[in-house]
């Protein structure tokens, strides 16, 4: 165990699947596991006495949860049921969280893996070489500085890269679909005044963005699908730009072998690839005062109020009412979910 506290999350619905990354991760690397079965009941057989303890939930144990202001607020039949284990593995005590697809298996020695989480979110030098690896002139011999560590690192993927399904299709057509891909080694801070896709296969966070870490409602009972992690990722980031915390990519990267289909797929994100157009202006207008003291909850609660509000004021969004009316009941799911942190005395 690392004396930092690591729960790791993963959902599933595919007890084969589930089975075959339970083996793949043995010797489990992390302190807790919590397992969130997409399903009415807790049906899979998921015990391996080779594991660390693991926590199973379903939605039966969601709605049980005396926690939970509305169980609504987590997705049903999508990935981003997750976020319910992000809220129990806060409140298991994790330092870290880290969530992983039940299709990604480690591309090395698992405990390497969680080494590799944690250092990129711990100090790091201020002065880097210009150009990767290369000790370019102007570098400091001896004080390079210190930055603060990132509060969320998003981990790559080796084997088969997170496109989307037009993409796929298309690189299929034309011949260039690799079934090997290969990211570059490395870490890197992303820049603050940038957004970039946020893919939720392989990422840690620390337990004080736990508010930030909100992903919209996909699946049942929502018009959008597959693009939980993008507009969590467009939240996290528009709110840590304001906090003035800093973000990584790259390493761990973990082996990806896609459990999806490009043309199913394709079904599932047809409405989200025209409302992906729109969410992140949305989110981008947010009022966030420089003046006021803020915390990672805070923003979540401005975000929230700023979605309702946006539903009723936001001009351009009538050409596309299902966003509309979307933003409108994300605000208040968004709302109960920082509820919870209040209720359990985050501020």
């Amino acid at each position: 165990m690392t004396t930092t506290k690591v729960v790791t999350v993963v959902a599933s619905n595919r007890e084969d699947g589930l089975q075959k990354f339970l083996r793949a991760w043995i010797p489990a690397p992390w302190d807790e596991l919590i397992v969130v079965e997409d399903g009415p009941q807790r049906s899979m057989a998921i015990e391996d006495g080779r594991q660390r303890p693991i926590h199973h939930f379903s939605w039966a144990e969601i709605t049980e949860d005396p926690d939970v202001i509305d169980p609504a607020t987590f997705s049903r039949r999508d990935s981003a049921i997750k976020m319910y284990g992000f809220w129990a593995a806060v409140r298991a005590g994790a330092d870290v969280v880290i969530a992983l697809d039940d299709d990604c298996f480690p591309s090395g020695l698992p405990e390497s893996f969680i080494a590799a989480h944690l250092a990129s979110l711990s100090q790091r030098t201020r002065w880097v070489p210009s150009i990767d690896e290369s000790p370019t002139r102007g570098l400091p011999y001896f004080d390079h500085g210190t930055l603060p560590g990132a509060v969320a690192n998003m981990g790559l993927w080796q084997g088969v890269a997170d496109y989307d399904a037009p993409q796929t299709l298309a690189l299929h057509r034309s011949g260039n679909l690799r079934h090997s891909f290969n990211p570059p080694a490395g870490n890197r801070l992303m820049h603050p005044q940038q957004y970039w896709p946020f893919c939720a296969i392989n990422i840690a966070f620390r337990r004080e963005l736990a508010p930030l870490m909100y992903m919209p409602k996909m699946g049942e009972g929502s018009p959008y699908r597959r693009f939980d992690d993008i507009w969590c990722g467009v939240i996290l980031q528009r709110c840590c730009r304001h906090l003035g915390l800093l973000l990584a990519a790259g390493e761990p990267h973990i082996q990806h072998i896609r459990a999806s289909d490009a043309l199913i797929n394709l079904e599932k994100e047809a409405p989200g690839i025209r409302a992906n157009e729109d969410f992140w202006k949305v989110i981008e207008a947010t009022p966030l005062d420089p003046a006021k003291r803020a915390t990672p909850l805070t923003c979540a609660e401005a975000v929230a109020t700023h979605l309702t509000s946006a539903s009723r004021n936001e001009d351009r969004l009538t050409r596309n009412m299902t966003l509309l009316g979307y933003l409108a009941e994300e605000g208040t799911r968004m709302q109960n979910w920082c509820k919870m942190f209040r209720n359990a005395g985050w501020e």
